[in-house]
């Protein structure tokens, strides 16, 4: 359900007490259908039930709320002291289809506009709950129903004249008062405009005609505006993703080089050990040089069907067999050598075993 305000009307008979305070207790609301006028020209009909209008809640929210000259939007404890001319002094009583409240008026110029004729009529500004159920009442269809009905305020404003009311009914944000002496609306037939937060207000039609108008062109501009928004979060969405792009693929770029490095070390490494075997590398991918070098070492191993990583492995194993044999028979020579060489040459036998592992020895 949807919160918005309304105003309700009665009229003020009251009386002056001994201190001049005027004094009544008027009927300010009553159950039933009552008609508003949209902003496009339409009326819907809301239905004030009467276990809403009596609810004890909805009564007892009467009890110590200010009186006002005219509607001067939500009254609250910051703008009371500027607004406030009297007090609805207990809860609401029913009576019939009617709702009554004790009131006191203080302000003398609220009382003398009462008492001169001039503002007699109590127009009730409250909040509710608008239930867009429709619906029948006594034969009378209806569109919505108000529900949790809590008073806010209750106004003083001029009297009606034949469908004339000489009053604003402005919304809760605005602080406008009427101004009896000089009612821009006297003589027109008037029309109920409802605003988006839910408040009404009577209006000459032209005024209707142009809120129409600006509330169109303000929806129209909302709507360019968030066509605009979309597409800044289209266009920062994309930007974020090339810039996370951009730095992936530096990222990309860097592991890349390591990459190139580390395969043309391998590859060095496999050329190397290839020549030692009289294996051409020309035209060979590394695993093509293992299996070419693995037929030099292991020509009985069959490497048909196997994978790169048994490949890989083998390769390794047979290279590092090799290099242990190797260094077995230098090792071997080197023990020879020192049997066989006579005392007196021990020393340079030791110096030629030297130059040997070191690949230095000369024929």
């Amino acid at each position: 359900m949807k919160q918005v305000t309304r105003y309700d009307r009665g009229e003020l008979r009251a009386s002056i007490n001994e201190d001049g305070y005027l004094e009544d207790v008027p009927v300010v609301g009553r159950v039933g259908i009552q008609s508003y006028r949209q902003p496009d020209g339409t009326v819907r009909r809301e239905f004030r039930p009467p276990d809403e209008v009596f609810n004890a809640d909805s009564l007892a929210s009467f009890k110590g709320k200010p009186v006002t000259i005219g509607h001067p939007g939500a009254v609250t404890a910051k703008n009371a002291r500027k607004h406030q001319v009297g007090t609805m002094m207990g809860v609401a009583e029913q009576d019939g289809d009617n709702v009554k409240v004790p009131v006191i008026i203080h302000a003398d110029e609220a009382i003398s506009k009462a008492k001169n004729g001039g503002a007699r009529q109590l127009s009730l500004g409250y909040r509710l709950d608008l239930d867009e159920a429709p619906g029948e009442w006594n034969g009378q269809p209806y569109d919505a129903v108000q529900r949790n009905i809590r008073v806010n305020h209750l106004a003083i404003v001029t009297k009606a004249r034949a469908g004339d009311m000489a009053t604003l009914n402005l919304d809760g944000d605005e602080e406008i008062t009427v101004d009896d002496d000089n009612n821009p609306t006297k003589g027109k037939t008037m029309q109920k405009l409802r605003l988006d937060s839910g408040l009404e207000y009577e209006a000459a039609p032209e005024v209707v005609v142009a809120y129409q108008a600006l509330k169109q062109d303000a929806e129209d501009k909302a709507q360019e505006l968030a066509t605009v928004k979309t597409q800044v979060t289209t266009l920062t969405a994309e930007r974020d993703t090339l810039k996370a792009d951009a730095a992936d693929f530096d990222s990309k770029l860097e592991q890349a080089r390591a990459d190139a490095k580390e395969e043309i070390k391998v590859r060095a490494g496999l050329e190397t050990i290839a020549a030692k075997h009289d294996v051409k590398c020309d035209g060979l991918d590394d695993l093509e040089v293992r299996k070419a070098v693995l037929g030099k070492l292991k020509p009985g191993l069959n490497l048909d069907g196997k994978d790169g990583t048994y490949i890989g492995a083998a390769f390794d194993i047979a290279v590092e067999s090799e290099v242990s044999a190797s260094k077995r028979q230098t090792m071997k020579q080197d023990m020879a050598d020192q049997s066989s060489a006579p005392a007196s040459g021990s020393k340079a036998a030791r110096e030629k075993m030297i130059a040997r592992q070191q690949g230095k020895e000369t024929k």
